[in-house]
């Protein structure tokens, strides 16, 4: 188990109408290669870009958050930040959020949105299970999940990236590669879609239960193929490219 360095909790309590106020806020300097992991039971996770070294996280509170606190924990090169339910028992650690045992009685209409200013030489892990996750401008490796929210990833420079949503869409810009890492982006019932670079070796695969599939790249085709399910290579192959939903379309896209 890694050394956890600092930690930090934060209660929240009611929101006023219209309240604008960041009610939790965050900063500290981190060094390059540093992992922010955001987990939020229930809000929108937002990673935007920022010069310098210093990541900042901010939290705003919608509805009822009484029984809702933050946690953030630092570990070397990994910065977890997890918005909880109290007495839920549940926890927070480098692995993310765990939910123990359900809590019954707790109101559903709290929410905390989460905001992280990240740094060009960090990485961003966001996920959350009722919101949307929107990732904008980050780089080397992504990841972002979502249970019953969208996903919208833009502007990327990556490596490698991993999207889930299980009710949700998933939109993704990758403006520009920076390694050969593997590549996922699936959905349960939404729509994926998906825009790349036109200089692109990757082995692909896309597949869909109940949706069309559309790609602007020509693809060297093998295996079996059909209407909902294609496997090819792109360019001279290489990296696993991976796009599918069952219940909606995917469409693969080239970057004008």
């Amino acid at each position: 188990m890694r050394t956890l360095l600092g930690i930090a909790l934060v209660a929240l309590g009611t929101a006023t109408a219209g309240a604008q106020q960041a009610d939790f806020h965050w900063s500290r300097a981190e060094s390059a290669g540093t992992i922010v992991s955001v987990h939020d039971i229930n809000g929108d996770v937002h990673f935007v870009p920022a010069g310098g070294v210093t990541v900042e996280v901010t939290g705003r509170r919608h509805g009822n958050t009484d029984d809702m606190y933050v946690a953030v924990k630092e570990y070397p090169q990994h910065v977890v930040v997890c918005v909880l339910w109290k007495d839920s028992d549940e926890s927070c650690d480098e692995d993310g959020a765990h939910m123990h045992s359900h809590r019954s009685n707790r109101g559903d209409d709290g929410a905390v949105d989460v905001t992280v200013r990240l740094p060009a030489s960090m990485l961003a892990d966001a996920h959350s299970v009722s919101g949307d996750v929107t990732i904008d401008g980050a780089q080397g490796e992504v990841r972002a999940s979502s249970v019953s929210g969208d996903l919208t990833l833009h502007d990327l420079r990556a490596s490698s990236v991993r999207a889930t949503s299980v009710s949700g869409n998933v939109d993704v810009t990758i403006a520009a590669f920076t390694g050969t890492g593997d590549l996922s982006f699936r959905s349960v019932s939404g729509d994926v879609t998906v825009a790349v670079p036109t200089a692109l070796d990757a082995d692909f695969a896309m597949s869909t239960v109940s949706g069309d599939l559309d790609t602007d790249f020509p693809l060297t085709l093998h295996g079996r193929v059909g209407r909902r399910s294609i496997n090819a290579r792109i360019g001279r192959g290489g990296r696993a490219f991976s796009v599918s939903t069952v219940s909606g379309d995917v469409r693969l896209r080239t970057l004008k």
